[in-house]
């Protein structure tokens, strides 16, 4: 006879804590499911979060409103992410969290600007992007308007240990229950954990155990098995930073390729956070930080270094044991990898729910999904660093490792005749893809053939039509200023008690 899942404990620190815990207790507490959180450590101070637009429905569906997170975890509305120094000094793009243009004649709009391209057009194709042109004027996406070109989606910025804050508040008002303390030993039948022990003797006991933290929980149970992709994403160490508030906020975060890594800066109400992501035997912690001055003089302020170990676990759910966010698949934070990375473990974990626990058979399918969606991610970031044009390490010896078999595939596919393969279960869909591609200098040799029924004096006609229709859109919106102003004069929720830890 089944027996259900009485008691769930989650196991880490900081918002993918808190967010795990809240989403679980909001999805089965109606059942009487208990929700236990062991929280091992305060969050990374100084650190920031970046989400892409999916962020949004997570929040929506946990009761977290944009005037909250906008007053009480600093968030700033993000519409995409510009690549900077990738191609070389002085090279730049934007990827718009948006598409580009409309079909013509049921042809995208990519084959459209291939052609035009050949025939001497000199616009790029962020220009045909509403979300770029407003990201780049400071303009902020609000509301759904049918009438405008796109619906660009909107990311955010938060600042990590306000937004851990808000959501441990959140959990605990909806009954979460938390202990505090570092897990000193695991109590293990097989592949069924049935307690954590923490530091003073405190033992945790449940029917299924989340791993949020560094992946020491899943890392312990037989059979655990973790699959380097250090050769496709070379770095190894990420900096935090905090830097001065910039005068104006843009709409997107920056991120520049450098000698050694890549700096990112990412906007907040009241500072500037950054990451420095850089290989440990190409650069220093010291190193990177005034490289970082360099690209923004903001006086940045460094927090402690980790290690960061790119890569996937082979079996993300052993026996009772399920593995989300870093624990599961570690990235690099370039394109929100890492929250997006939890957003989805998350999602299939509530849809595979067990219902039994003394026997987990949707282990399997959740594997399964989490590795495809991974594996996705991990190739949209190695893409970057495969079609970099840099001439410094360890740019050059990652550009002459042969890229993942699927990646190569697509580099092949849209460098020849310029389409992506379209992909259910990819955060990135196939406008991502191109933005970067051809951001990064990968123009299509061939377009559709069926764009040639346009002819040159229509196409002409068409692309100032669209060009007309994103300044209109662009010049209706707002400043991100202006609008963040508003959110402010907004009644929000008392501010959460402090965040310690004893």
């Amino acid at each position: 006879m089944s027996r259900p899942v009485q008691t769930v404990v989650v196991v880490g620190a900081g918002a993918p804590l808190w967010l795990t815990a809240l989403a679980l207790r909001k999805a089965f507490g109606a059942g009487g499911l208990v929700v236990r959180a062991v929280e091992t450590g305060p969050p990374e101070p100084g650190l920031s979060h970046a989400g892409l637009p999916a962020m949004g429905n997570l929040h929506q569906l946990l009761g977290l409103s944009e005037t909250e997170l906008a007053r009480r975890s600093g968030a700033v509305p993000s519409l995409g992410q510009r690549f900077a120094g990738f191609s070389g000094d002085g090279s730049s793009f934007l990827h718009p969290y948006d598409t580009y243009g409309h079909t013509v004649d049921y042809v995208d709009f990519v084959h459209h600007w291939v052609l035009a391209r050949k025939r001497g057009l000199k616009a790029a194709l962020e220009d045909f992007s509403l979300g770029a042109a407003a990201a780049k004027q400071g303009r902020v996406v609000e509301g759904d308007d049918p009438g405008r070109l796109s619906s660009p989606g909107v990311g955010l910025h938060v600042d990590a240990t306000a937004y851990a804050a808000l959501l441990r508040q959140r959990a605990l008002a909806d009954g979460v229950i938390v202990e505090q303390g570092v897990v000193v030993d695991v109590e293990r039948s097989g592949e069924r954990i049935e307690a954590v022990v923490l530091e003073g003797g405190a033992r945790v006991v449940g029917d299924l155990f989340v791993d949020v933290g560094d992946g020491a929980l899943i890392g312990q149970m037989p059979g655990a098995t973790f699959e380097s992709w250090a050769r496709w994403l070379p770095f190894d160490r990420v900096l935090p930073l905090a830097g001065q508030r910039l005068h104006t906020l843009p709409a997107y975060a920056h991120i520049e390729a450098m000698e050694g890594g890549w700096v990112g800066l990412y906007p907040l109400q009241d500072r500037t956070a950054g990451l420095a992501v850089y290989d440990s035997r190409a650069a220093d912690a010291d190193a990177m930080v005034r490289r970082a001055e360099g690209v923004s003089p903001l006086g940045w302020r460094r927090g402690e270094a980790q290690v960061l170990r790119p890569g996937m676990q082979a079996r993300p759910w052993i026996g009772n044991c399920v593995a989300l966010g870093v624990a599961a698949i570690a990235l690099d934070p370039s394109d929100a990898a890492p929250m997006h990375v939890l957003q989805a473990g998350l999602s299939h974990l509530v849809t595979l729910f067990p219902a039994d626990a003394d026997c987990e058979p949707e282990a399997r399918a959740y594997g399964a999904a989490l590795a495809a969606h991974g594996r996705g991610l991990r190739d949209f970031q190695a893409m970057h660093y495969h079609l970099n044009g840099r001439s410094d390490a360890p740019w050059e010896a990652v550009r002459a490792v042969e890229p993942p078999a699927e990646l190569a595939y697509r580099l092949r596919l849209f460098g020849a005749r310029g389409v992506v393969p379209a992909r259910e279960d990819e955060a990135f869909q196939p406008a991502n893809w191109a933005a970067c591609l051809i951001g990064h200098g990968l123009i299509p040799q061939a377009h559709d053939p069926l764009a040639e029924g346009v002819a040159e004096a229509e196409q002409i006609q068409i692309f100032q039509g669209i060009l007309g229709r994103i300044a209109a859109d662009v010049g209706r919106m707002r400043p991100l200023e202006a609008r963040l102003a508003s959110l402010a004069l907004r009644p929000a929720a008392p501010a959460p008690a402090p965040l310690r830890f004893t």
